[in-house]
């Protein structure tokens, strides 16, 4: 809708709130008393049908009205339960949407990418290749490097990270210094010439699973 249709259309509803408010005025003043007790008692429409000339239709009004009271009970009933099921099915369409495209934390975003990085790792782990074995404990601990940078633990290392972080923060932290240890020796003992026997990387790769589990990363 442009900008000039807005506005035409503001107009339009404040004028017909104007006009609305000045008969109101006008029919409590000079016709009959506009409150609740008049409007639900019928002596307001009575008194506007009886200015307005309908004095002799009056009661034939009022007796079909009343001929058709069950109908128009019935109506209303129906229409207030279907208010009431739209409204329903609205907010179960609104969380449906919420829910499908709502904002997504980095919290969560952080969890998936790491559940894709980690499958990766178990993919290299799980190979019949030396080497791959030896890529899956590097990019590990590489992982749970970035997982104590995330919550917010401070150093150039993953051991100083380590250090900072308190033995009783997960009961695997004793595992994660020897798994990261076992990356040390294949870092820097030369990781082509090292012998790693595959339990011994699978064992090292499950170290690092297991703390990953115990921080709500896995």
């Amino acid at each position: 809708m442009k900008d000039h249709e807005k506005v035409e259309d503001t107009a339009m509803r404040d004028i017909s709130i104007v006009v609305g408010i000045v008969i109101l005025l006008y029919i409590s003043s000079n016709i009959t008393p506009i409150n609740f007790e008049t409007v639900s008692s019928g002596e307001a429409a009575t008194s506007i049908l009886s200015y307005f000339g309908f004095s002799e239709k009056l009661t034939l009004i009022q007796t079909f009205f009343l001929s058709i009271r069950n109908t128009l009970a019935v109506f209303a009933i129906l229409f207030l339960a279907g208010i009431f099921w739209t409204t329903i099915k609205i907010r179960e369409i609104h969380h449906n949407e919420h829910e499908k495209y709502g904002p997504i934390h980095a919290e969560e975003v952080v969890a998936k990418g790491l559940a894709v990085q980690w499958q990766v790792i178990l993919e290299h782990v799980n190979s019949e290749s030396p080497a791959e074995w030896k890529i899956a404990i590097l990019e590990a601990d590489n992982m749970l490097d970035e997982v104590l940078e995330d919550m917010g633990y401070v150093g150039d290392t993953l051991a100083e990270k380590l250090k900072t972080m308190s033995r009783t923060k997960i009961a695997s932290y004793d595992d994660v210094w020897n798994a990261h240890r076992v990356r040390n020796e294949i870092a820097h003992g030369g990781a082509i010439d090292m012998d790693l026997p595959k339990k011994t990387a699978r064992d090292t790769v499950a170290k690092f699973e297991k703390a990953f589990k115990e921080l709500g990363y896995l």
